[in-house]
This record gives C-alpha cells, sequence and structure tokens, in this order.
C-alpha cells in the first residue's frame, strides 16, 4: 500500500479583527518551500453566522507525500532543533494575530480525496461545511467508511464535495469531515432538510438527509458543524475577494 495520507488540522484563536491577516500570513509559513515539509491546503475563518466560536481560523496543512517519514522530519524540525533555524521571525509575527490554539494530527481514509486529486478535480468552494465530531470510541473508522458510502452521494447531489475525510490520530473518539459548497447549495440543503421532517416547505425534501442522520446517530455522541470562509488562492479556494459596495453588502446573497 502506499504512504498514508497525513494532515495537520489547527483551531487558531485570534486576536481582534486579525483572522484575515493571519489567513494570509499562513501562506508565508516557511515550510510551504521546504521539500517534504508540511504545505498549507486551506485556511478558514469561522462564519459566526453558521455557529462556531469567533474569532477564530481553521488551517488544514498537508504533511506530505511522504507519510509517517515525512511526519517524522517534521516533528524533527519542531524537537530539539532551534526554531530560528526554520522560521526566522515567522512565529513571532504570527503572535500579533492569534493568542494559541489547538492541533489535531488526522488521517485520511479510503474516499478521502488527496490534496493533488482535489487540485486536479478542480474541487473549489466559496463556502465550506466544518463536522468536527465525536464518535464511539473505537468508531471513527467504520463511522468514516459509512459518510464515503452513504453521505457523500446524498451531500453531492446537494452540490457539497468532500475535501477532507479525516480520523483524528491522538484519540479513539474524533473525525473530521469537510466539505467545498456554496452559500447557494448550503441553503438548498438545510431547506431540503427541514422540509423532508416537515418543518419546511420552502423546497421539496430529501428523504436521505433524514436517513443519513439516522444512521449517523448511531455512531456520533458529539461534537459540531460550523461554516467557514475560504482564503482566496488556497488549494480549493476562489480566486479573489468579492469586492462589494455597501448595497451590495447588505442585499441578498449572489
Amino acid at each position: 500500500m502506499a504512504s498514508r495520507n497525513l494532515y495537520l488540522h489547527e483551531l487558531i484563536d485570534i486576536v481582534g479583527q486579525g483572522q484575515y491577516d493571519y489567513m494570509d500570513h499562513s501562506r508565508k509559513e516557511p515550510t510551504n518551500v521546504m521539500p517534504d515539509m508540511l504545505t498549507l491546503q486551506g485556511t478558514f475563518f469561522v462564519c459566526a453566522v453558521g455557529g462556531g466560536r469567533w474569532p477564530q481560523v481553521v488551517n488544514v496543512w498537508d504533511v506530505g507525500a511522504a507519510g509517517w517519514e515525512g511526519w517524522a522530519a517534521n516533528v524533527d524540525r519542531l524537537n530539539l532543533k532551534r526554531r530560528n533555524a526554520f522560521y526566522g521571525d515567522w512565529w513571532d509575527e504570527a503572535s500579533k494575530w492569534r493568542t494559541g490554539g489547538f492541533d489535531r494530527l488526522c488521517g485520511g481514509v479510503p474516499g478521502s480525496p488527496t490534496t493533488a486529486e482535489i487540485a486536479e478535480r478542480g474541487v473549489t468552494g466559496t463556502l465550506f461545511v466544518h463536522q468536527l465530531l465525536t464518535v464511539r470510541p473505537g468508531a471513527p473508522l467504520d463511522y468514516l467508511a459509512a459518510v464515503v458510502e452513504q453521505q457523500v452521494p446524498v451531500w453531492r447531489d446537494h452540490g457539497h464535495e468532500p475535501t477532507g475525510i479525516y480520523e483524528v490520530l491522538g484519540n479513539q473518539h474524533e473525525v473530521v469531515v469537510v466539505w467545498a459548497t456554496s452559500i447557494a447549495a448550503q441553503t438548498r440543503l438545510r431547506a431540503s432538510r427541514d422540509a423532508a421532517r416537515g418543518l419546511s416547505d420552502e423546497v421539496e425534501g430529501d428523504d436521505r438527509l433524514v436517513a443519513w442522520e439516522r444512521e449517523a446517530a448511531t455512531y456520533v455522541t458529539g461534537g459540531d458543524t460550523h461554516l467557514m470562509t475560504p482564503l482566496p488562492g488556497t488549494v480549493y479556494g476562489p480566486e479573489s475577494w468579492d469586492e462589494a459596495t455597501l448595497e451590495q453588502w447588505l442585499g441578498p446573497p449572489a
């Protein structure tokens, strides 16, 4: 078998309105240009209207093609070696926009696209769905297999494409699933879910959404789903920000 695809998932607590500066600073992280080191796959601002802690940024880093040997190289870089040999002033500048964070080492499962596959397929999104869930201890792989087999086809029909289906490797009870989508597609999915549950008649209900949630409930014991705004220019982010006048900003979503 090929080397396992490993990723570093970061939750970063942001100072004031520094989320955009910090996201842009992440692209300048020195390892992005170092062979076999972490490279930035995506950086996102948690959209408060979608629920979630704010101000907070989520980063996803690709550990590289070397699998566990690549992970070892990254750990060695942050272990006894002096950080200045690699980072210089990068961490000091980053401290202007962050107060701390929480890292999770993650492993992709069968059906989770690699960074190269995401780029080759041209997967992009203007809104991302971030699921950080707790499942029964020992059940992450079983749950994620169900995600690939059952959730992905249904959500894909509603304009959501998975960009990461990850087992958290620091415990036996957490998973991360990330989806690329748009405001319009997320709105339709939520309205269709409500309609299937008899709570709305805005759109036609899709009973498969409810059936999946019932299946997921046999595994999931907690966690949250948040919406995220991607930084343009990343692997699956849009090309640029939308520059909006006050009238456009106050108007309905495009």
